[in-house]
């Protein structure tokens, strides 16, 4: 039987996240958690250009150019994997639940304590989409078309229906005067915009 994931969105701000690999798969990792806050510290043998680019905009993540050791592992909250080596990725995730700590290893879901997700980002509203770490591809391109489809405009009005509730907090203290508000607003725009009656 194959289980359901459960997805999740992780507050990283201040974790101690370690990614193993210098190249493609490293710089995924970079990007997604550039906003996140995360102490991050990165460890290869090499790094591609792409990622020297990408680094050099933040000194403040930590960087080593060798081979990743055992004693790497400890304190951190969550360690990518963004090598290719298979065995490599087995040998340190073993390590890893040893010590208490998730790992994710990039495009090889058989290592992986869990899967990332593509992104889309509307202002405050972020959704997520997963493969299961099965094809990466088809998220990335999932989440591209969303992008395309979901104007820039979207954004702003976004984060004003999130300023507006917090706004009727305190003009409606009363919670089922601020629902009823709320819900008007919500039938109002699905009228408006989504043809739903």
């Amino acid at each position: 039987m194959d289980f359901k994931k459960y997805p999740i969105f992780l507050n990283l701000e201040n974790k101690n996240i370690l990614i193993v690999g210098g190249g493609n798969a490293c710089l995924e990792k970079l990007y997604g958690l550039e906003f996140t806050g995360a102490k991050l510290h990165v460890i290869s043998i090499d790094f591609s250009d792409e990622v020297k680019t990408f680094l050099n905009q933040y000194p403040n993540i930590s960087t080593e150019k060798r081979e990743v050791r055992e004693e790497d592992l400890n304190h951190r909250d969550i360690i990518f994997l963004a090598t290719s080596d298979s065995e490599t990725n087995q040998s340190f995730r073993k390590m890893a639940k040893e010590k208490g700590i998730w790992v994710n290893s990039v495009d090889d879901p058989k290592n992986c304590d869990f899967y990332s997700s593509s992104s889309v980002s509307i202002g405050p509203v972020q959704f997520a989409i997963s493969t299961d770490g099965k094809f990466a591809g088809v998220s990335s391109t999932l989440r591209k078309l969303f992008e395309e489809i979901l104007p820039e405009d979207d954004h702003e009005l976004m984060e004003t229906l999130f300023e507006m509730r917090r706004n009727l907090k305190e003009i409606l203290p009363d919670q089922k005067e601020r629902r009823l508000a709320l819900k008007e607003i919500i039938e109002n725009l699905n009228s408006k915009y989504f043809h739903k009656s």
